[in-house]
């Protein structure tokens, strides 16, 4: 028993080579197996989606924190009739509301910022607060149907990024990574870059909810080492991380 207590890693692992050495080999063939020939061509995930997948790579931008939908590409024309008036009680009684908005019973209603017009093709109504954006009208996606009770801001993005205001459910990157699989097996398939260490909502905004963790993303730090972990503290020599 001493002499186990005594032994150092490397000797562990090295005594262990029959359990731990058999189960590692027998992974890394199976991996080499059934990766030899993909459905996809993406290695990382070789059984997934049945056909091609016409896509590479993903850029997802989310700007969290803007402008009112009201004042840039919803138009509501009734908000400039009654601007400067309170808000009708019958609006917002039952409501909850978030501490931010608080007590609604008084306040009143604002027109858009700048004035709205009319765009491309379309026909896209679009704010002259954001011109060179309504230029682009005809290019971009517009979805209004979109609706949640969140009030507050870690509930919604929650709910936009997995469509549930509860975090624990796969984000969109780790849809993306499931089922377009990934080019290498060496790196990730779905990096996170955020502007602030810790964003609204945290790690369950690139989470992979049920999905196996291979499709969580993988965070890349705004300040510091990129990824943690990567690099040996200071205090330890190379000669210690070897042995």
């Amino acid at each position: 028993m001493d002499a186990l207590l005594q032994q150092t890693r490397r000797q562990f692992f090295g005594t262990g080579a029959v359990g731990l050495g058999t189960a590692a080999l027998a992974s890394l063939l199976d991996a080499s197996e059934s990766t030899a020939a993909p459905v996809s061509g993406h290695p990382g995930q070789p059984t997934l989606p049945h056909f091609p997948p016409r896509a590479r790579r993903v850029i997802y931008l989310f700007m969290n924190g803007a402008p009112t939908h009201c004042d840039i590409w919803d138009y509501k024309p009734e908000l400039a009739k009654q601007h400067g008036k309170p808000v009708p009680p019958e609006l917002f009684a039952g409501k909850r509301f978030s501490t931010m908005t608080g007590n609604p019973t008084g306040k009143l209603l604002l027109a858009p910022v700048e004035p709205f017009r009319q765009h491309g093709e379309s026909g896209a109504w679009g704010s002259d607060l954001v011109p060179h954006m309504s230029a682009m009208a005809d290019d971009l996606c517009f979805i209004k149907s979109m609706h949640t009770e969140a009030v507050n801001h870690a509930p919604a993005i929650s709910f936009l990024l997995s469509g549930s205001e509860m975090p624990g459910r796969p984000t969109m990157g780790a849809w993306l990574n499931y089922g377009l699989g990934s080019s290498s097996e060496d790196l990730p398939g779905y990096v996170v870059m955020t502007e602030l260490a810790a964003p609204q909502g945290g790690a369950g905004n690139w989470s992979q909810g049920f999905l196996p963790a291979t499709y969580r993303g993988t965070l890349l730090r705004p300040t510091g080492s990129p990824i943690l972990n990567l690099q040996p503290p200071a205090h330890k020599t190379p000669e210690h991380v070897r042995s």
